[in-house]
């Protein structure tokens, strides 16, 4: 049998381990978030969501 991926959001993966290679921190994983200094944002439904600009 062949194994299937499972994952989604293969764009927004990419786009996180960029993020994460340029300093962001993960500093929640339910839902997933991360934070770059004062900055934070969440991963919600596939989107990344911010309160300000990023």
């Amino acid at each position: 049998m062949q194994s299937q991926e499972q994952r989604q959001y293969h764009a927004m993966r990419a786009h996180i381990a960029q993020l994460l290679a340029s300093g962001w921190q993960i500093i929640g994983r339910q839902p997933l978030q991360l934070r770059h200094g004062r900055k934070t944002c969440q991963v919600r439904h596939g989107m990344l969501i911010s309160d300000s600009m990023l």
